[in-house]
């Protein structure tokens, strides 16, 4: 395993995942002391490295890191079977009720037609 500094991370941060890649993982400093860790999925030797990535996925979209469509993407999934996982899980896609989508829904048209 490599060690980068935050500053080698920063400029350059396909060098470090490079060097995750071929041994697993690199680690990353900050002042000389251990800070975090770039992990390379597919060189972990998981049972189920698809899951891995759905779990990840499905974690990031509910704490609102990423969208549906970037988890989709994380979990390697189609969006429509990403939505089918969520519908299962009953993990809402949207916050709020129904006056907020109505809401979202009427500012959409308006946008979509030329409106403010």
């Amino acid at each position: 395993m490599k060690a980068f500094s935050i500053r080698q991370l920063k400029s350059n941060p396909s060098t470090v995942l490079r060097a995750a890649e071929q041994d697993a993982m690199a680690l990353v400093t900050s002042h000389q002391q251990p800070t975090a860790l770039v992990v390379a999925l597919d060189r972990l030797g998981l049972p189920d490295p698809a899951a891995v990535r759905s779990g990840l996925a499905l974690s990031l979209f509910r704490s609102g890191s990423i969208s549906v469509a970037s988890a989709a993407r994380v979990a390697d999934l189609p969006l429509p079977r990403f939505l089918e996982i969520l519908a299962a899980l009953k993990i809402p896609v949207l916050e709020g009720d129904a006056t907020d989508l109505q809401d979202d829904l009427a500012a959409a048209r308006r946008w979509l037609h030329g409106g403010a």
